[in-house]
């Protein structure tokens, strides 16, 4: 019972803070100018500034827990079980050019494993949340992936560029593709059943802080593209291009496969 009550008040605190974050980045959606980091990405100074509330934040209520965030990287106790990924603003191409797919992502992981998380898009009024043992949801909806035992044309499947090393589009998967620009947001898709699955080949560990934990209560395996589960984070680097990920309910997971190149 106390890890739940924990549980429970870290989500209150996350839901919280999420929610304060977005409708300040919100004041600034379509309006700022932007800046190419070395890496070619962009930042704004919304993303900056969500950043460091957000850090205060967990600062003032768990002051023996570590941080990583996109912008700022470590801070915190490096040695200290809980770590919480902050991603101000996932999606800054679309904040940036006005498109209103873009949120606020905030989980926290103990000993790599996802404990807790909160995505809110607040241009389409949606926040997906989820803690372990608790659910996911949409809002205050229960969502779960969607299930089947075939694919058809008419289903959607998130991917994360045109072109995909590692997926075999020449296998002629009978699906609707789609790009929104937003990682964390294909993959909130398909916790909540809107998409069959995700394939994607371009995200950092904070694209998916919330993520990780809500796909995991939707019900959602996810792997890379030999099988290995990407749900603990232990051990990796905050910063390096993560592997592949496929994403989907158990039975679709096990169709997408079929369609992946296992890496040598």
């Amino acid at each position: 019972m106390a890890e739940c009550f924990e549980i429970e008040r870290a989500l209150e605190f996350t839901r919280e803070l999420v929610a304060e974050t977005a409708e300040i980045a919100r004041e600034k959606f379509g309006v700022v100018a932007a800046q190419t980091k070395p890496d070619g990405s962009l930042v704004t100074e919304a993303d900056r500034t969500v950043e460091e509330i957000i850090r205060r934040a967990i600062a003032d209520h768990y002051p023996d827990h570590a941080v990583f965030g996109e912008e700022a990287g470590a801070s915190g106790p490096p040695d200290s079980p809980f770590l919480w990924l902050i991603d101000p603003i996932d999606g800054t191409n679309n904040f940036v050019r006005g498109l209103p797919i873009w949120g606020v992502s905030l989980g926290l992981f103990r000993e790599g494993a996802p404990l807790l998380g909160v995505l809110c898009i607040p241009c389409l009024e949606q926040t997906f949340w989820a803690g372990r043992g608790l659910g996911a949801f949409c809002n205050d909806r229960p969502i779960s992936v969607a299930t089947g035992d075939a694919i058809t044309r008419n289903d959607l499947l998130i991917v994360s560029a045109v072109d995909i090393p590692c997926w075999d589009y020449r296998g002629h998967a009978p699906v609707k593709y789609r790009i929104v620009g937003s990682a964390a947001y294909g993959m909130a898709l398909v916790a909540a059943g809107t998409a069959i699955g995700m394939v994607n080949n371009h995200w950092r560990l904070w694209d998916a802080g919330a993520t990780l934990a809500i796909l995991r209560e939707a019900g959602a395996v996810t792997t890379d593209v030999n099988g290995a589960s990407l749900y603990n984070i232990a051990g990796r680097d905050m910063t390096a291009q993560c592997p592949c990920m496929i994403t989907a309910s158990p039975e679709y997971h096990r169709i997408l496969m079929e369609h992946v190149m296992p890496a040598p």
